[in-house]
């Protein structure tokens, strides 16, 4: 089995939109049997340039399919607080999504105090809140700066029971992601389009970052995420090919850590 905890779905008005087929196809050519959507939110910029993604969309998108699709909301810290907790809550009630999108690219550090009534709410409702770190998305406007792990040591030690998903391995700061999940278990990683990096860069970064990620965090903290259907097959392809991981270390990888986080049997 391979749950893909990363994948997107572009807005309506979006040329790159696909239909649930062609994430269908590219799944089980790929052998993965389940996809997260996640949610966007990139605040009032992303409502001006139509990029957001509504609640209503993505579950639409989920229930077309929902053997396989799992959604997840999005809010930002510009937006009120009540505004960001009553989206919430109606995710779960209304939609049945399972989990949050925080883009901090698009303006805000991940430890805003403005985001922890956000946090409480999702500790609470044992909702997985997944973290873009690291490189920054091709988003007009994204900002490098607010995209360093160093911020989540703040919300790993004032929420200690939050499931917390650092998406791409925070790359290039696979060091400092380290140091601030070290000793806080509720951290965990994905390791979403870092075959893209490597190809951008020209030199390893899959294998290299999943070395360092296993030694000091263990495999039991790192969910496979491709961060889109093109991307499944060289991310799924270099785990299984390194040496360094044993065929239980594959299972939590690939399903076992994302069956936990989402509570799914």
């Amino acid at each position: 089995m391979i749950i893909d905890f990363h994948n997107h779905l572009s807005p309506p008005v979006s040329p790159y939109r696909m239909p649930a087929g062609a994430y269908l196809d590219a799944m089980d050519e790929a052998g993965v049997d389940k996809v997260v959507i996640l949610g966007k939110d990139y605040g009032f910029a992303g409502d001006n340039r139509d990029d957001n993604l509504s609640d209503d969309d993505t579950a639409q998108f989920v229930r077309a399919h929902p053997d396989r699709f799992i959604g997840f909301t999005a809010v930002h810290p510009d937006r009120a607080i009540d505004v960001n907790l009553d989206r919430i809550a109606r995710a779960v009630s209304q939609f049945g999504l399972r989990g949050i999108k925080l883009n901090p690219a698009s303006g805000f550090y991940p430890n805003d105090e403005r985001l922890y009534p956000v946090y409480g709410k999702a500790m609470a409702l044992g909702l997985p809140v997944v973290i873009h770190m690291g490189i920054k998305p091709p988003s007009e406007g994204s900002r490098l700066k607010y995209c360093n792990p160093i911020y989540i040591d703040d919300i790993a030690v004032d929420f200690p029971e939050l499931k917390l998903v650092i998406a791409h391995a925070a790359y290039p700061w696979v060091e400092e992601l380290i140091m601030a999940g070290l000793y806080a278990p509720n951290v965990s990683v994905d390791i979403s389009t870092l075959n893209q990096i490597e190809d951008a860069l020209g030199y390893p970064v899959v294998l290299p970052a999943l070395k360092m990620l296993v030694q000091s965090l263990g495999a039991n903290r790192i969910l496979f995420g491709s961060d889109g259907i093109f991307n499944m097959a060289p991310i799924i392809s270099a785990v299984r090919q390194a040496d360094f991981l044993t065929d239980s270390d594959r299972e939590l990888i690939f399903y076992k850590n994302a069956q936990k986080l989402l509570s799914l049997s």
